[in-house]
């Protein structure tokens, strides 16, 4: 990687600017990080070790790893001997082993999931079990420091080192919001780090601050001073001489003398009181009296001291960590800006430019200029107002379209399963192609586990490795399935070679292409049709929609809220369901048919499951996705989404992968193209099957035919 002269110019710039380049201490956090850092990634490199098929580690690798895992612990604790030998500060340590350590290996070591309560169909929050211990323990730490000790060293270790990095995550890639927070964390700080500085540059200056602001800052520090009032231990004045003094405290010495109180623990306790305020008053009454003066400053200034240390460490790494995203971002605004130059697709509709030439001119000439600004590519509909607003701001005379946005209610939810599978062959023949002909039908489809084990086992059996890229029962979790019984109708057949029926409303399940069975009938007619369901690329429920025409928004000047006549138009653009405030769920729409009214997401529409708040119940939140919700289409990317290749004739899965002169040439014994490496691999594999039959019916006559 090389050297980052941008973080050793961040690390020793301070210490030269001080002129202590030499002190050791002043480096023992960063290389004590630094060294904890190598620690986890030696540890969490233990995951990519593991093979893809048994799971399980080699030995040689497995010691390997143990060597180097031992190595780099041996050189933290190597580490902590030099301090100890040299004598270095050490007691900001403690608080780097937690945020180098401690919080990393958390988030690794606990991955699951944690989901909130729901508001509004939303999560509170949605993190990891990781990330809620570290936050937890953040917490706790701050809370119990400043219980027990105020604002000290281990303190400001947990609120410098651990929650504002942690609050700041959230904001890097918002210039303008995490310069305001910093901003405000700085003004919040000020009464604190200002003393530090003034300890450190100015320290006559420190005499003339308020002793009311002093109190005030040792409140919110839990610092209050403890510095015991001898005078009214004695009980005399502080203006009394010291003839008062030793006259006074030899009168109570003699009263509470312990060869006179005996074994009276109270009086003991004022005996070692008085004696105690005696000798501070008589051996050192000035000292005394000037630390009781200024008793606030004195609690305060070491604290304050500490304070401008601990934020010093949180600024050099907020600089060390803003330079790495200001990289980042740059390193992000060139790929687009090459991406845009080298005239790679954009989506023109949602910067509101017309796709053509002259929509193109204006995108080249917005990136001529090396350093000119471009959004961070975050799938989120920000990042193209951002474009759009540059765009605007660099050409007053362009007139952009309104922002593409439609809402409206849905009709209906649909569903595309396939009758009949042309595999299993069952009762196929049955099926009427025709257009409209099971209209109104009733279908009854039957999912069952054990069809599904059984198919699977099957296709075990046969080990033929066709090159479909449809869905068989291998990528089917059988342990998660129940047994599942749905009745619908069908709204309208398709018919044709796939023969397509659209079921309205929808069945609660997926069919399993020949696995599960579907019953025909319809009232009148005594005869049922039974088969297995075939392949259909979109058969899962919440999936297939009819949607209402776009409702008028309040600011329609701004968007182009009506539902376009051109197919494909919304292609690749997000669909998103809400009931009332409630959020839902959403996708991304694969296919837009405007004459119907009907949206084809590229996977089912999942709605967001979790618990909810029911008066003093946490319950599991039953949503579900219905007709009449609403649903909102917008692009959410500069960058067009890769469309996912089907075949419109087949209804499935295209072989793009082939070439055209591949496929048109014959296919062989298995199914795959003549030519192609499937083809090959699959011959090699028919005559191994054949060579093993020869050899079993060796002596017997009998003769292997190739088909």
């Amino acid at each position: 990687m090389g050297i980052s002269w941008w973080r050793m110019a961040f690390i020793f710039g301070p210490a030269i600017a001080r002129g202590d380049i030499s002190s050791f201490g002043l480096y023992t956090p960063f290389i004590f990080g630094f060294l904890l850092s190598k620690v986890v990634k030696t540890a969490k490199a233990r995951v990519n070790l593991r093979g893809y098929q048994n799971d399980k580690i080699r030995p040689d690798d497995d010691m390997k790893w143990k060597q180097k895992l031992g190595w780099a612990v041996a050189q933290v604790f190597g580490f902590l001997g030099l301090c100890q030998w040299m004598k270095a500060e050490t007691r900001s340590l403690f608080n780097f082993f937690l945020s180098s350590f401690v919080n990393p290996m958390l988030r690794f070591l606990l991955p699951y999931r944690n989901k909130g309560p729901l508001m509004r169909g939303k999560p509170l929050w949605d993190t990891t079990w990781g990330n809620t211990s570290v936050h937890a323990m953040i917490l706790g730490g701050l809370g119990l420091s400043w219980w027990f000790y105020g604002i000290d060293h281990l303190f400001l270790g947990f609120l410098f080192l651990q929650a504002i990095p942690e609050l700041q995550k959230r904001f890097w890639m918002k210039p303008m919001q995490h310069l305001f927070l910093v901003g405000g964390i700085l003004l919040v700080c000020f009464p604190f780090f200002s003393i530090g500085l003034m300890a450190w540059y100015t320290p006559s200056y420190l005499e003339s601050l308020p002793k009311p602001y002093l109190q005030t800052l040792c409140w919110f520090a839990n610092a209050r001073p403890h510095v015991a009032d001898y005078y009214s231990i004695l009980g005399v004045s502080p203006d009394a001489d010291m003839k008062t003094i030793k006259k006074v405290f030899r009168e109570q010495a003699i009263e509470l003398h312990p060869d006179k109180v005996g074994d009276d623990p109270v009086k003991l306790a004022r005996f070692h009181a008085i004696q105690e305020a005696s000798d501070a008053l008589t051996k050192g009454r000035a000292d005394y009296d000037k630390s009781i003066e200024n008793q606030e400053l004195n609690e305060m200034v070491p604290r304050c001291y500490a304070f401008l240390v601990m934020m010093g460490y949180w600024l050099l790494h907020s600089l060390i960590d803003w330079n790495d995203v200001e990289g980042m971002r740059d390193q992000h605004k060139d790929q687009l800006r090459n991406y845009i130059l080298n005239d790679y697709p954009l989506d023109m509709k949602a910067l509101g430019l017309p796709n053509d030439e002259e929509g193109k001119a204006y995108l080249y000439k917005y990136c001529e200029a090396e350093d000119v600004e471009l959004p961070v590519l975050q799938s989120d509909p920000d990042e193209i107002h951002l474009m759009r607003t540059l765009l605007s701001d660099s050409f007053p005379d362009l007139q952009l379209k309104p922002f593409p946005k439609v809402a409206g209610k849905i009709d209906m939810l649909l569903q595309e399963i396939a009758l009949g599978s042309k595999e299993k062959g069952e009762n196929i023949k049955e099926i009427n192609p025709m257009s409209g002909f099971y209209d109104g039908y009733t279908i009854k489809v039957e999912l069952r586990p054990a069809d599904a084990k059984k198919a699977k086992k099957e296709q075990k059996e046969q080990k033929e490795d066709e090159e479909d890229e449809e869905e068989d029962v291998d990528d089917v979790d059988i342990d998660k399935m129940k047994n599942e019984v749905g009745e619908t109708t069908i709204h309208s057949y398709l018919g044709g070679d796939k023969r397509i029926a659209v079921l309205k409303p929808p069945l609660k399940f997926r069919p399993i292409p020949g696995v599960s069975k579907f019953v025909m009938s319809k009232p009148g007619l005594p005869k049922q049709i039974t088969a297995l369901c075939g392949r259909v690329p979109w058969s899962s429920p919440n999936q297939v929609f009819k949607i209402g025409e776009g409702e008028e928004p309040a600011d329609k000047e701004k968007l182009d809220w009506k539902l376009h006549e051109d197919e494909g138009y919304y292609n690749g653009y997000r669909f998103e369901v809400k009931d009332g405030e409630t959020f839902i769920g959403n996708g991304r729409i694969h296919e837009y048919w405007p004459s119907m009214h009907k949206v084809i997401l590229q996977d089912a529409l999942v709605p967001i499951s979790g618990k909810q708040v029911s008066g003093f119940s946490y319950k599991d939140t039953k949503i579900e996705v219905k007709e009449g919700m609403s649903y909102t289409i917008y692009p959410d990317s500069l960058i067009p989404p890769r469309k996912r290749v089907y075949d419109r004739e087949s209804r499935g899965p295209s072989q793009a992968q082939v070439a055209p002169s591949v496929m048109a040439t014959p296919k062989n014994i298995i199914g795959a193209p003549k030519g192609s490496v499937a083809a090959q691999r699959n011959v090699k594999k028919k005559m191994h099957r054949m060579t093993v039959v020869q050899k079993k019916q060796k002596g017997g006559g009998g003769m292997c035919v190739c088909m």
